[in-house]
Formats: C-alpha cells, sequence, structure tokens
C-alpha cells in the first residue's frame, strides 16, 4: 500500500531531480535561479516527508525538528533567491543579455 509519506518523498526526489536537469539545460539566468527554486522545494519537500512517520512531541528527532527545519530551509530559500534575482537584474543591465555563454563572451 502506498502511503502519503512514500508520494511525497517520490515527488520531491522528481522535482529535486527535474530541476538539475532544468539547471543542466538552461540558457537563461532567471530560468536557472527559478530551477534552483525547484530543486530547493523537491528537497524541502522530501525532508517534510522524511518526518511524517515521527511523533509529534517537542525533542530531538521528531515532528516538529524536521518541520523547523524545513521552514528555516524554505527562509533561507527565499533569501537565496532575492539575491540571485538581484544579481540577475544587474548582470542584465550590465551586459544587456540574460544568456551565459554570452556574458562570457562580452567579459573578455
Amino acid at each position: 500500500m502506498i502511503t502519503d509519506q512514500t508520494v511525497f518523498l517520490f515527488t520531491g526526489v522528481v522535482l529535486a531531480f527535474v530541476g538539475m536537469a532544468s539547471i543542466s539545460s538552461s540558457r537563461n539566468l532567471i530560468k536557472t535561479v527559478m530551477a534552483f527554486q525547484v530543486v530547493l522545494l523537491g528537497a524541502n519537500l522530501a525532508l517534510f516527508a522524511s518526518g511524517l512517520d515521527a511523533p509529534l512531541q517537542s525533542g530531538l528527532g521528531t515532528r516538529l525538528t524536521t518541520d523547523s527545519f524545513v521552514f528555516l530551509s524554505i527562509l533561507v530559500g527565499a533569501a537565496v533567491e532575492a539575491v540571485g534575482l538581484a544579481v540577475v537584474v544587474t548582470l542584465y543591465r550590465k551586459y544587456g543579455t540574460l544568456d551565459p555563454s554570452e556574458i562570457r563572451k562580452l567579459r573578455h
């Protein structure tokens, strides 16, 4: 029988792999930042799924600990995305393109 934990874990792993594939094939920096967020959300979903069978009480190795880690990871991911998009905007203003290979060519 397939449980909710199995479905969440499988979905998280699939999201992480789809995001990594998108990062490696993307030719646009904004799409790369968005794909990084997909990887991060997949990892958060897998981490959340790993704590579903833990008891709901305070202490090490419980569901509250896992949920706290997921919440902290979401906050850090939002901050990383904001900084990444700020860097992308700065690069676009400086070079006029979002293609990483073109930016490398223009830099030299």
